[in-house]
């Protein structure tokens, strides 16, 4: 049985600048906790059929799972599906126009394979709300930096 959670949040930035964030895979343990990296395997731009590998930290435990692009519309729409022995993750962002912003929108669905991950269930349950609430507060807290930082340098240059 899955678990799911959504979680949606307004920001002051446009849907490419999200998008942009969102979509370089360097970038991604700024905003991601227990991430260790994302490494594409092969080269170009990202489109869907692209194989991602991620690392992880959780609770001290290292891991990696396999992982897939399985949607890709450019300031869109990104998602990804991420599988090991235990469980599988479905990652999803969709990102639409709000007045001058963007309402960016993280759908985590976790599918439990093994009994260890099973048994598991509840705590996932439990953890996954307040990990993707926290995660789309990094996202904000990022693009707001980095906001602060492209300020800064346009007003160097004049």
């Amino acid at each position: 049985m899955a678990i799911t959670f959504e979680h949606g949040i307004d920001l002051p930035h446009s849907p490419h600048e999200v998008f942009t964030l969102l979509d370089d895979y360097s970038k991604v343990p700024l905003w991601l906790k227990r991430c260790e990296g994302v490494a594409k395997q092969g080269t170009g731009p990202n489109k869907v059929g692209d194989k991602l590998r991620y690392a992880y930290n959780e609770a001290g435990r290292h891991g990696l799972m396999d992982g897939v692009i399985t949607a890709y519309e450019t300031d869109r729409h990104m998602a990804y599906r991420y599988f090991d022995k235990m469980m599988a993750v479905a990652v999803e962002f969709r990102m639409a126009p709000n007045g001058e912003g963007t309402r960016l929108t993280h759908r985590i669905e976790i599918t439990p394979h093994s009994f260890m991950a099973k048994l598991m269930t509840p705590m996932f349950r439990m953890k996954l709300p307040r990990q993707t609430v926290q995660t789309m507060e990094n996202v904000r807290a990022l693009l707001a930096r980095s906001s602060v930082v492209a300020l800064s340098e346009a007003e160097r240059q004049h």
